[in-house]
């Protein structure tokens, strides 16, 4: 289009002629977008638009921000990404794409049923008799389908609504 705009000495008019002499398949809306392209050029040196100076400063994610962020995550392993953003001031989809770059991601504790001294009996039967299971037939565990995780503590756990701990 550029090309076409100098060959037309500067007429956007006779450039939109000759770009579609050229090229008849392709559909050209603006006869003025070639002379925005050119002054484009000439202003910024590039044929890129909408780049102008948003006011946001672009170089968020510094070694220092980054190092801010880890720190906090280690402080405390429960805390809240949100939190984070508001503690280090940036957004929050940095903090997400620091700790995803360096391999934490939330692990969402579950609250499960207690177990009960009744509970230890029935435990170590299964327990024996998946052990004679594995005796009789050696890969009877890769038939074996285990669904859940849980998360045992000496403390219990009380509130696990928006419990996130970041391994």
């Amino acid at each position: 289009m550029h090309f076409m705009y100098g060959l037309a000495n500067g007429n956007d008019l006779e450039a939109e002629r000759l770009y579609r002499q050229r090229f008849p398949r392709r559909h050209v809306t603006d006869q003025k977008l070639f002379e925005r392209l050119h002054r484009c050029l000439c202003e910024t040196g590039s044929f890129v638009t909408g780049m102008h100076d948003t006011g946001r400063c672009r170089s968020v994610r510094t070694p220092q921000v980054v190092e801010d962020i880890l720190q906090g995550v280690r402080d405390r392993t429960d805390i809240i990404t949100r939190e984070v953003s508001r503690a280090v001031n940036v957004p929050h989809s940095i903090v997400w794409r620091v700790l995803r770059d360096e391999g934490l991601h939330p692990y969402h504790v579950q609250k499960v049923q207690a177990l009960i001294p009744a509970d230890y009996a029935p435990r170590v039967e299964f327990a024996r008799w998946f052990l004679q299971q594995l005796a009789a037939q050696p890969d009877f565990n890769v038939h074996v389908l285990f669904t859940d995780e849980s998360t045992f503590t000496r403390e219990g756990i009380s509130n696990t609504h928006n419990l996130h701990v970041f391994f």
